[in-house]
């Protein structure tokens, strides 16, 4: 993120609060994503994915997003901090009742995970998802 928008995070009392505050719709869709990996809802690209990749010893949900929006700007602002994304991590993970990881991968595609991946566990999901583009 930058540094305005880090220093009004940092300098906050609640980072959270204030995350959710700047960026809303991300909060909104990083919620949604972490119910949706927890439930394992169906989405077609992870399923595209999946099925070149075949199965993995961990588990992961993956959404496409477009390269150009708003939102995608904001998740890569957010999880591209790593103090931002593990404040993120932690609190959904304790939404959802059980560990998730966020990761941007492909096109700026979304990654959630069971656990931080590999480069060996993550080069053949983003060689799948370059592949669907």
């Amino acid at each position: 993120m930058d540094c305005k928008t880090a220093t009004l995070v940092y300098q906050s009392e609640n980072h959270l609060e204030k995350i959710q505050e700047i960026f809303p719709e991300a909060w909104n869709f990083l919620e949604e994503v972490s119910f949706a990996y927890v439930q394992k809802k169906p989405d077609k690209f992870d399923a595209a994915v999946k099925e070149i990749v075949g199965e993995t010893p961990f588990q992961f949900r993956m959404v496409h997003r477009d390269d150009r929006d708003q939102l995608t700007k904001d998740l890569s602002d957010l999880l591209g901090d790593i103090t931002s994304r593990l404040l993120l991590e932690k609190h959904f993970s304790e939404v959802v009742g059980q560990p998730v990881f966020f990761s941007t991968i492909c096109c700026n595609s979304h990654l959630t995970s069971d656990h931080e991946l590999t480069l060996e566990e993550v080069l053949p999901l983003q060689r799948a998802a370059v592949k669907l583009q």
